[in-house]
């Protein structure tokens, strides 16, 4: 079985291109940050876990975390357990070094916020919902349940389809000793385009540098 990488480059179209980073250790993470805070500019930041969850399932009966990414503009951290309990950290070091306190965005916000309070015993103070976001927005209720695709169609006018795959076809390998590419880029592309979607609804433009990074 190969090595596990750390660095990839998750391109989703030629002007979408993101810098991600899964990483091992504590020294990682904190290169991340050092990176991460360099690169914010906005005051959302993304996240996302996988596998995602079933619906009509009872919550005690939900797969476990096996991998969390954090986005914030194009630059993603995936973080696997045992080093996912350094989470609470990874937020604190990033909010200090901060003007101001962030707004996390994601598709299940409600279960992350629960686990990282039940299991590390850190509360998100201010959390987005997307599809909460993207009901309000548009007044159509119906994108409560929706998926992210459906959203993001309604939204940004974009299509999903050659990027995301439904959850069954994954939810196995997310167990697997070694994080396979393509579930780092199915990962990565759903923790960014959710950052997207609430972005676009509170009228964010992307600042983009002279190598197209943001």
């Amino acid at each position: 079985m190969e090595p596990d990488r750390r660095d990839y480059v998750v391109r989703i179209d030629a002007a979408t291109v993101l810098r991600v980073t899964v990483a091992y250790d504590a020294g990682q993470l904190q290169e991340w940050i050092n990176g991460a805070v360099n690169a914010y500019r906005h005051n959302f930041v993304g996240i996302h876990a996988e596998p995602r969850p079933f619906r009509a399932i009872h919550r005690r009966l939900q797969p476990a975390f096996r991998a969390v990414f954090v986005a914030i503009g194009r630059r993603v951290l995936v973080i696997r357990p045992p080093i996912a309990g350094d989470l609470p950290r990874i937020f604190l070091n990033f909010i200090l070094r901060l003007d101001h306190l962030p707004t996390f965005v994601g598709m299940d916000m409600p279960r992350i916020a629960e686990w990282l309070h039940e299991t590390r015993r850190y509360e998100m103070r201010r959390i987005i919902y997307v599809r909460e976001l993207a009901a309000r927005h548009t007044g159509r209720q119906e994108l409560r349940n929706a998926g992210l695709k459906r959203i993001v169609q309604e939204i940004l006018g974009r299509s999903l389809d050659r990027y995301v795959v439904s959850r069954r076809f994954w939810q196995n390998r997310w167990s697997s000793e070694h994080l396979a590419p393509e579930l780092v880029t199915q990962g990565s592309i759903r923790v960014f385009m959710g950052l997207q979607v609430a972005q676009a609804i509170e009228g964010f433009i992307w600042d983009v540098d002279e190598q197209g990074n943001s």
